[in-house]
């Protein structure tokens, strides 16, 4: 079977509570677990499209051959 490259789309959107003064980062921090976690258990869920990649076909990238 032939090799080719494709551009996988996901969104990702989880709920968190934190301080009204958080920060950026802050709100992130407590969300990256939540995001491993839908990743581990639930990307197919989260999945939006997947896509011929066009612009880089197979074996125009150095690693795709590793």
């Amino acid at each position: 079977m032939a090799k080719v490259a494709k551009l996988v789309l996901v969104s990702l959107m989880t709920r968190v509570v934190v301080e009204d003064s958080a920060t950026d980062e802050q709100i992130l921090g407590e969300a990256r677990p939540k995001f491993i976690e839908k990743v581990n258990t639930e990307l197919g869920e989260n999945l939006e499209e997947i896509y011929d990649d066009t612009e880089c076909p197979y074996g125009s990238l150095l690693g795709d051959r590793a």
